[in-house]
């Protein structure tokens, strides 16, 4: 016999009647052309008949009836009836399977509600001074010092510099002195008696009235051109007019009086509005500059720099900043022998810093507490990994339910459903659960602000652009419910529907989804992630255990600080009022010793330079000083390796140094250092003792050269050591000390605190990340275990015939249970395996910042390691117990 080779018509041809024709007739024509084809083929041959058939394709087309068949699909799928039909069934669907559905909403508001906080906190951040007109213009003149000196940097400037720049450095529109000023108490006149104090009032600053005229505030009273023209002038905001005067109007506020600095009288001129958008040049009070300035006594010091005098000038387009920082430089050498060139370099100068890097630029350290944009980019990665942590475990969980859908899908799609339907359908109810999580979301936002409230920036929970969060918000809706509910529907989409009918699961009725391979992965993305948190809450915790229990080189137990007031009496009067409250609190009972000075470790340090002639030449050092008296030593316990302690003076007389300011100025025994003459410019002082090496900062930093130093009139602490016995009786004890400084300074209170509470002031960063680290590990161990439930609930679904035969074959419950526990053990372990590295990477990285630090044991992955494979077990052991438990009759009753 002859067989007779088939060939195929032109593929061209095909594909155009497989893409216009219509969808109902589409097949019948195709096989009609096929036949007619294979006649052509016979008779006329190939050539022709490929002629023919392109020929009859090309007359056969009708674009029109595609496009309008798929025009009437896809309305008849949004149809209101249809629609009407989708969201019953979705809500039957929902509430048939109303434990998983609560599980689905709750992890997905879990992922949504950190989402959601992050979002409030970094897009506050980011809006920093964005509202400022010409922003691109506007720059921050800074100071940089030599490598090595004790202060790299400052955002401020010597005073007489904020006022010649403007005048005498050509290419500057504008220019806006901000000075902060420190002020303890505001008093407010009354009509009769003694005027009402309010305490601890910042965001003072002194300014212009530049200021008003270039950033925008809306005015309440007074006139914006006549501000702050005048000396002794202040312009409030809406709400400090409202605590200073609360029964007066802001109209009625003008011409009243506030008291500064305990004397100084000034004027109410204006009220603007409160600030609703965050900046770094906002404030709460503006004096006029001409008021400080008048009083300043560093109005002429060229070479004296505070971070509290800063400068913002406006550019003209055409000015280049890297000349004009130049010739603020040439200006600043006139008058300034650190700006002036030596040996080819400066000891300091100038640069222009971007007013968009001003919130972001942590190296120039001040008050405004700016925030490292790499901290937002990681807060941000926090949250797009818990979110994703979510939306696996609504993926696992809703797959774990789909089998029990797989005849309902089956007969859909023999009445002609397609895949774009049963796909909506999914995505139709990952709609509705999201929906329900994002309501449940904004009900826990709020518990967040209230338990995190410190860490938290101040303003970020007031501040929100409702235009940029809505439209997050809805991007969020869409992008969660795509990301949850398409691989789920496409799962529903590729079962053979044959299989299906007659009871087969999904992943058996298609070959391609038999080996789960996709959802294992996500069980061991998730624990390999909660794996990371785990570590690194564990290493984070025990590195702050460390910090707050490490040995700092003095004796910090049963001593009580207090802060001493700073008023407007002179040097004389303030040290003879110190002295005395520390000789009377000295003879009370219960108390050991009292000492005036700095404390030992405190976040405000002072620091400046001395030099020590030797005969290789002069040796300069910035070392850190600490203003004590002779007490100090002695109350603090600090060792002294050579010499003797500071003479009882009230004035500067001789120097006592650690050990690291001996080895840096180039001694190498601590007794050769004593009796040499240290210069702190033109007086020279002996050192009379060397102590040893104490921790005066966090355990972030190393030891400094230091200086203890006898002035009094500095001392901003008084340190109390309380006297041996039971911490019971130091109640009675704390409250005769304050009694008796409520007889030397009547209107401040006494606010103490045990020194150990104020070393944890230090790690206010580390305790805030390390609550955060621990809610985001309970969150992503509480996700993974919801998914890992889904999959346990899955298999033993899966292997309910086999667990039956199994039991009927003699099987016992421990050997069931390890066979379905084994698989999920293998994924956990494979997780740990993955998590681990990436934890230590993490961790090590940030440890890499600490000079004292723990070490990363091995033990510490295996014991986070184990804990996890336990979480994991108590959550598979429910579906797997009762899966062997189950009567075997019940699962093979229809076989």
């Amino acid at each position: 016999m002859t067989l007779v080779r088939m060939e195929t018509p032109p593929r061209w041809a095909t594909w155009l009647l497989t893409t216009f024709s219509h969808p109902d007739t589409q097949e019948e024509v195709e096989g009609d052309m096929l036949e007619l084809y294979a006649h052509w083929f016979q008779t006329i041959g190939r050539r022709r008949a490929n002629w023919r058939y392109g020929l009859n394709a090309l007359r056969l087309l009708r674009p029109r009836a595609r496009f309008r068949a798929h025009a009437d699909s896809s309305h008849s799928l949004l149809r209101p009836a249809m629609i009407r039909n989708y969201l019953t069934v979705a809500r039957r669907q929902l509430w048939r399977n109303r434990v998983f559905t609560l599980l689905n909403v709750v992890g997905l508001s879990i992922g949504l509600c950190t989402s959601w906080i992050i979002y409030r906190i970094v897009s506050y951040e980011l809006a920093f001074d964005q509202h400022i007109p010409a922003k691109e213009q506007i720059y921050r003149v800074v100071t940089h010092f030599k490598p090595g000196s004790f202060m790299p940097t400052s955002p401020g400037l010597p005073v007489p510099l904020l006022a010649a720049i403007p005048k005498q450095v050509p290419g500057i529109e504008h220019a806006v002195p901000i000075r902060t000023q420190w002020n303890e108490s505001v008093y407010v006149p009354q009509p009769a008696g003694k005027p009402e104090r309010f305490r601890a009032n910042d965001q003072l600053v002194a300014t212009n009235p530049d200021y008003f005229e270039r950033i925008p505030y809306q005015w309440l009273a007074g006139h914006q051109r006549r501000a702050l023209e005048e000396p002794n002038q202040v312009v409030l905001t809406q709400a400090r007019a409202a605590r200073y005067f609360p029964r007066l109007s802001p109209q009625q506020v003008l011409g009243r009086r506030l008291i500064y600095f305990d004397t100084l009288s000034v004027q109410v001129v204006g009220v603007v509005a409160n600030p609703t958008r965050p900046s770094s040049l906002g404030a709460q009070e503006f004096l006029s500059l001409a008021t400080v300035s008048a009083r300043d006594p560093n109005r002429d010091q060229w070479d004296n720099i505070n971070s509290a005098d800063q400068l913002f000038v406006w550019l003209t387009p055409q000015a280049n900043p890297a000349r004009l920082a130049e010739q603020i430089n040439r200006l600043a050498a006139v008058h300034s022998s650190g700006v002036r060139l030596k040996n080819g370099q400066r000891e300091r100068w100038h640069l222009l810093q971007p007013l968009a890097d001003v919130h972001f630029d942590t190296e120039y350290a001040d008050s405004s507490h700016p925030v490292d944009k790499a901290v937002l980019y990681k807060l941000m990665g926090l949250a797009a990994f818990i979110l994703l942590l979510a939306i696996i475990n609504y993926i696992n969980l809703t797959t774990a339910l789909t089998p029990g859908r797989a005849r309902e899908i089956g007969i859909r799609r023999t009445l002609g459903s397609r895949s774009g339907a049963i796909i909506g359908q999914f995505l139709g109810e990952t709609v509705l659960v999201t929906l329900l999580a994002l309501g449940l979301s904004f009900a826990l936002a709020p518990l967040f602000f209230t338990q995190f409230g410190d860490w938290v920036p101040a303003g970020a929970e007031q501040y929100l652009d409702w235009s940029s969060a809505s439209l997050f918000v809805i991007g969020l809706l869409v992008s969660v419910s795509l990301l949850a509910g398409l691989y789920p529907g496409w799962l529903a989409t590729r079962s053979q529907t044959i299989g299906t009918l007659k009871g087969a699961p999904l992943e058996t009725a298609h070959p391609l989804l038999r080996g789960l391979t996709l959802r294992k992965g996500l069980i061991v993305f998730q624990f390999g992630l909660a794996q990371v948190f785990i570590v690194c809450a564990w290493l984070l915790g025990q590195q702050l255990r460390y910090a707050l229990h490490k040995d700092m080189g003095f004796e910090r137990q049963a001593v009580v600080v207090a802060l001493l007031p700073i008023n407007n009496q002179t040097p004389p009067e303030q040290i003879g009022k110190r002295v005395a409250l520390r000789q009377a609190i000295n003879q009370l009972p219960g108390v050991a010793l009292v000492s005036l000075g700095s404390l030992p470790a405190n976040q405000s340090i002072s620091r400046s330079e001395l030099s020590l002639p030797r005969d290789s030449g002069e040796v300069t050092l910035g070392v850190q000083f600490k203003f004590v008296d002779s007490n100090y030593i002695h109350l603090y316990k600090l060792p002294i390796l050579a010499g003797r302690n500071l003479q009882p003076t009230d004035t500067m007389r001789d120097f006592v140094l650690n050990e690291t300011a001996v080895r840096r100025l180039g001694f190498k025994r601590p007794q050769d250092a004593i009796g040499k003459q240290l210069s702190t410019g033109t007086v020279s002082y002996p050192i009379v003792g060397v102590v040893r090496d104490f921790q005066t900062n966090s355990v972030r930093h190393a030891i400094e050269p230091l200086a203890l130093i006898s002035y009094q009139y500095h001392a901003s602490y008084i340190s109390i050591r309380l006297a041996a016995g039971r911490p019971d009786d130091w109640a009675s004890t704390l409250a005769n000390i304050g009694n008796l400084w409520r007889r030397f300074y009547p209107d401040e209170p006494f606010n103490s605190l045990f020194y150990d509470e104020s070393v944890q002031a230090f790690y206010e960063q580390e305790r805030a990340l390390s609550r955060i680290i621990n809610l985001a590990t309970g969150i992503a161990v509480l996700i993974s275990c919801l998914g890992l439930f889904g999959l346990a609930m899955l298999t033993s679904q899966q292997r309910t015939r086999e667990i039956g035969v199994r039991k009927v074959l003699g099987a016992s419950v421990s050997s069931i249970l390890l066979l379905l526990s084994s698989e999920f053990i293998k994924l956990v372990l494979l997780a740990i395996l993955l998590g681990s590295p990436i934890a230590w990477y993490l961790m090590e990285q940030w440890l890499a910042d600490f000079v004292y630090k723990i070490d990363v044991d091995w033990w510490v992955f295996m014991l986070t390691g184990l804990l996890a494979l336990l979480v994991a077990l108590l959550t598979v052991s429910y579906q797997s117990l009762r899966a062997a438990l189950a009567n075997p009759v019940d699962s093979l009753r229809n076989e």
